[in-house]
């Protein structure tokens, strides 16, 4: 026979309209029940006093106290061990979460029946004014109207009241560690035999049974699993009392995780965590709260600190700290800013930031070598940069990503999953040397449940930072409901019973499926690559978002369709997932292969994947697939085999270009060397000295026009090469031009003519310069490859318009023509036909009359046969004019020298010097020499000259800066 009294709150007993007996405490003696295998019969008495007469005078064995601070025990009365314990709590707004823990500004804080005392309250509020209420319900109701700052009393009956009218307006922020108040089994002293038995049955009673019990009467606020302290040693229980106080290294820019009130104290998820650890060991955690990363090597150092939270595990860290358990994994995320093509990927040249903390910034830098990494202190910090386009995208965990995003960025920044990394561990991280504080922490957060901290994981991201009256939403309806409800009562409390726990067990099982299916949209759409789902038949009965993007909107039906059609895009991977064989089943091995698919726009190269899953309530499986979009790294990696090849081809050029240049070069200056030998010794006549100078000669005018033809493919090759157009008589200017190589067409009794249909009097805008070379190199090519017969240079002008008209020149030769192969290679650097390497030359004239051509906007093109000729067309479009202006020649005056000139020879190379000063010593100057420019600026100083030459590339001074100095 059990006793118990009506002053029981609704939580721990009542009795539901059908008078069955319910609630906590119901479910403990249920469990006594079945443990025990006895009936249990259950006595009401007005009040606890009463029960206690009962069990006195022997009319009940056992009374089922109410929550108290310590059993009301006498000489004839015994307890058992606590059934319930609870903690007080602290209640506030959800809007005020952050509002301090402890203050010593003036507040007012509500309570019933006055619990806790003043001075408890006072020892975290000295200035709080304590406003006692006889209903809890209009405690609560005060705080979330906003009439008082705080509540506090028993987590158990506070939280449940909190869950069924409270949710969406007020929240638990802190429990304190006293006074507790408990929950006995009292009976006489006498019963030693029950006595034993009741204390054995409540010592059976393990915290996760308390926490199962206690769980299907409350949806938050649930301590169930403290009942029963740590286990923890002697040794440990010593360091405790040794060290009663940590102090904790506190970062405010880390939320959920990690944030601090306005106090300092630690908040978030880590703060609920310590909060309970708090709890479960009696050690007290104080804020050492720094303003940038806490993180950095140098704080990790001893000293200072005791224990850091939310440290994410990483093994180069190891070595300075040691880290506790791990009790909340996250994926990594990249967060980018939101625009109409958002992608899901990082392109080349990005600013990416990565707290250096992470671990895997060796991992992302292999796997994206195009981008620009750069490390930052603190995540949370790096978040506003990216709003503001200072980086491109930021790497960051996803329970971070959420809160901030959610709470600060929700219209300008998103993020997607990093694929190919492992998740983010966080625990607790402590310095080295203290085994005993990791054993302690590791202890305390395997008791606390993973539901738990899944709850206050989800707590602190969807936790608003606007005021949310839900009192002033829900008042009205509450009302109503209420009004309804006493009618109904009053008119069938048996019915009204029934409904409104029908209404509730409706909302409850709505409630959870709305938050599955909202659970598994949110999931899948938060994936950022491609992702559907199809039947054994091959039809797709479910995809992401992502999926309906990827995809035009007209092409999107198409990718509906079944995967065996042959217009779907999935055709050629349908045939692969029936390869699926029976171990594949067992094992999910997931499947990957490169397609291509068309999207409705292009054809996108695509890296698969698929995998089987069995559905335990169906005889069939469904296989999950996705994509990963690869066009781009796969162009990219084509672009990178361009480039190296490019680099190859300049590689093989340039040891051509020296190859070429040596031997070209090399020829000419062996031969004025040889020369030159020949005129040092004394065995030649004046005839044969005579000859090998001019030959000397001539090979080095052969030599500058060779090195002249270099500077001028280079200057072309850099696009420094400048035409400068002026108004000139083509026709003479062919004329005079042929007429320079008439000795040599005689010399080979070659027929040379030039003919003209230009009109009279017609000037074009023209490079004469840079014309005339080309008609050179043509010329001298023609002269060159021709033997017997004749060279014809034929010039007409086909005019567009008053201004503009089009110069059209062939060069035809009899010579030996070119076969097709040669015609190929003929306009390449250094290129020479079988003809061509028997006669002197470098093989760039042509390849400087293509460019000089191509430079003027016009065209050259050639049309050979082997034993026939060759006829080479020019084709430039000028502009024109009729105007000839005829300028007088005015008589120069004479310049008249001194007889005998003083020349200044400034020159860093002494045979440069020797040559030029004995060339005007023969002229019958005067001539004084200078080193460098700094010397010849010296002597121009301390003497009068007529002239200065001097060169250009001199050290200390050169000719440019010693001109300047001289003017």
């Amino acid at each position: 026979m059990i006793a118990v009294h009506k002053s029981q709150t609704a939580t721990l007993l009542h009795t539901d309209s059908q008078q069955r007996i319910r609630g906590i405490n119901a479910d403990y003696l249920n469990l006594l029940k079945r443990a025990l295998n006895i009936k249990l019969t259950l006595r009401e008495y007005a009040d606890h006093q009463k029960a206690m007469d009962a069990l006195e005078n022997g009319e009940v064995d056992i009374v089922l106290s109410h929550l108290v601070a310590s059993p009301p025990l006498n000489d004839n009365i015994a307890a058992t061990k606590p059934l319930i314990i609870t903690f007080p709590a602290l209640v506030t707004t959800l809007h005020d979460t952050m509002r301090p823990l402890t203050s010593s500004k003036p507040v007012n804080i509500a309570r019933v029946a006055n619990y806790p005392s003043d001075e408890v309250i006072h020892q975290s509020f000295p200035k709080a004014t304590i406003i006692s209420f006889t209903n809890l319900y209009q405690a609560l109701a005060s705080v979330s109207a906003g009439q008082n700052d705080y509540f506090i009393g028993s987590n158990i009956i506070t939280s449940s009241m909190i869950s069924r009218y409270f949710t969406h307006s007020l929240n638990v922020v802190k429990y304190y560690n006293s006074p507790r108040q408990y929950n006995f089994l009292l009976i006489r002293k006498d019963s030693i035999v029950l006595n034993e038995v009741l204390n054995r049955f409540v010592d059976a009673l393990t915290n996760d049974v308390r926490y199962e019990v206690s769980q299907n009467w409350l949806d938050t606020g649930n301590l169930a699993f403290l009942n029963k302290p740590l286990e923890l040693t002697e040794h440990e229980k010593q360091w405790i009392k040794q060290h009663p106080d940590l102090k904790v290294l506190e970062n405010p820019y880390s939320p959920p995780y990690s944030m601090t009130d306005e106090t300092g104290s630690v908040r978030g998820v880590m703060g609920d965590i310590l909060n309970i650890i708090t709890l479960q060991t009696g050690l007290n955690f104080s804020p050492n709260t720094v303003s940038h990363n806490i993180h950095a090597g140098t704080q990790l150092n001893p000293g200072g600190w005791d224990i850091l939270p939310a440290a994410i595990y990483s093994e180069d860290r190891e070595n300075n700290v040691s880290f506790a358990e791990a009790f909340i994994t996250t994926p990594y995320v990249f967060v980018m800013q939101k625009s109409p093509d958002s992608e899901q990927t990082l392109k080349k040249g990005m600013k990416v930031a990565i707290p250096y903390y992470y671990e895997l910034y060796s991992q992302l830098k292999e796997m994206y070598p195009e981008v620009e990494w750069i490390k930052v202190d603190n995540a949370s910090a790096a978040f506003h940069k990216v709003k503001e386009g200072e980086l491109d995208a930021l790497v960051a965990t996803q329970l971070n990503s959420r809160y901030m995003i959610d709470h600060y960025y929700p219209k300008e920044l998103y993020h997607f999953l990093i694929p190919g990394v492992q998740n983010a561990s966080l625990s607790f991280a402590f310095p080295r040397g203290e085994p005993e504080l990791k054993d302690i922490i590791n202890k305390a957060l395997n008791a606390i449940p993973p539901s738990e901290v899944l709850r206050l994981t989800e707590k602190w991201i969807k936790m608003p930072h606007v005021t949310i009256d839900t009192w002033d939403l829900y008042s009205e309806q509450f009302y109503i409901v209420t009004t309804l409800s006493v009618l109904l009562v009053g008119s069938s409390l048996l019915w009204g019973f029934y409904l409104l726990r029908s209404v509730r067990r409706r909302k409850v099982i709505q409630g959870d499926l709305e938050n599955q299916i909202s659970f598994r949209k949110a999931l899948s759409d938060s994936l950022p690559n491609p992702t559907y789902v199809v039947n054994w038949q091959g039809n797709v009965i479910s995809h992401n978002s992502a999926f309906e993007h990827y995809f035009t909107a007209d092409y999107y039906k198409n990718a509906m369709l079944p995967l065996e059609n042959s217009e779907s895009p999935f055709k050629d991977v349908f045939s692969n997932t029936h390869e699926v064989t029976a171990e594949t089943k067992e094992n999910r091995t997931i499947y990957t292969q490169v397609f291509e698919i068309d999207n409705g726009i292009e054809k996108r190269c695509i890296n698969h994947w698929h995998t089987l899953c069995n559905l335990p309530a169906s005889d069939h499986a469904v296989y999950i697939c996705g994509w990963q979009d690869i066009t781009e790294t796969r162009d990219l990696i084509h672009a990178l085999e361009v480039e190296r090849n490019k680099a190859i081809n300049a590689t093989v050029a340039k040891s051509q270009f020296l190859a070429t240049m040596s031997h070209e070069i090399r020829t000419p200056i062996s031969s004025i060397m040889g020369f030159l030998e020949l005129l040092s010794g004394s065995g030649l006549s004046k005839e044969q000295r005579v000859e090998a100078i001019s030959l000397a000669y001539t090979t080095g005018q052969s030599l500058l026009g060779l090195i002249g033809e270099i500077l001028d493919v280079d200057k072309i090759e850099s696009g420094n090469y400048q035409l400068q157009p002026q108004w000139v008589d083509i026709p003479t200017l062919v004329q005079n031009t042929c007429h320079s190589f008439g000795a040599i067409a005689a010399s080979k009794s070659i027929a040379l003519s030039c003919s003209s249909t230009f009109p009279e009097h017609y000037l074009v805008k023209i490079d004469p310069q840079a014309f005339k070379q080309i008609l050179s190199n043509l010329l001298s090519n023609a002269l060159k490859f021709t033997t017997e017969g004749a060279v014809k240079i034929t010039t007409f002008l086909g005019q567009i318009d008053d201004n503009h008209a089009v110069i059209k020149m062939t060069i035809m030769d009899s010579g030996s023509g070119l076969s097709q192969e040669e015609q190929q290679q003929l306009f390449k650097r250094y290129s020479q036909t079988s003809a061509g390497r028997q006669q002197t030359g470098s093989g760039l004239g042509l390849m400087i009359c293509k460019e000089l051509i191509k430079n003027m906007q016009g065209d050259l093109s050639l049309e050979s046969h082997p034993g026939i000729g060759t006829t080479f067309t020019i084709t430039i479009p000028v502009e024109i004019t009729q105007q000839v202006t005829t300028v007088e020649a005015k008589a120069e005056q004479p310049i008249t020298l001194p007889e005998r000139l003083s020349i200044l020879i400034a020159d860093d190379h002494p045979t440069n010097r020797l040559l030029l000063k004995r060339q005007l010593n023969l002229l019958g100057y005067d001539v004084d020499e200078a080193t460098d420019g700094v010397q010849a600026l010296h002597k121009v100083s301390m003497q009068h000259y007529d002239l200065l030459i001097t060169d250009v590339n001199m050290p200390n001074m050169d000719g440019f800066e010693l001109t300047r100095k001289l003017r």
